[in-house]
């Protein structure tokens, strides 16, 4: 995760592309709230999450997705 003062800054930076952009807006709107979250999210945290490596032997469980 970013730190606090980064993280203000670029959800100010968000804020305002939302602001100048209505075609960027259009779309936020459109989105599921989940998905709008999940949007800042990973805006938050540089776009990707860092996963600790794993043996060669050990298979990264995944969880179902419901259907």
């Amino acid at each position: 995760m970013l730190p606090p003062r980064l993280a203000w800054q670029r959800l100010a930076h968000i804020q305002h592309v939302v602001w100048t952009q209505p075609e960027v807006a259009y779309a936020v709107w459109h989105m599921s709230l989940l998905d709008q979250l999940e949007l800042t999210v990973e805006l938050l945290t540089d776009g990707h999450e860092v996963e600790p490596a794993l043996p060669s032997n050990v298979i990264p469980f995944r969880p179902r997705q419901a259907r």
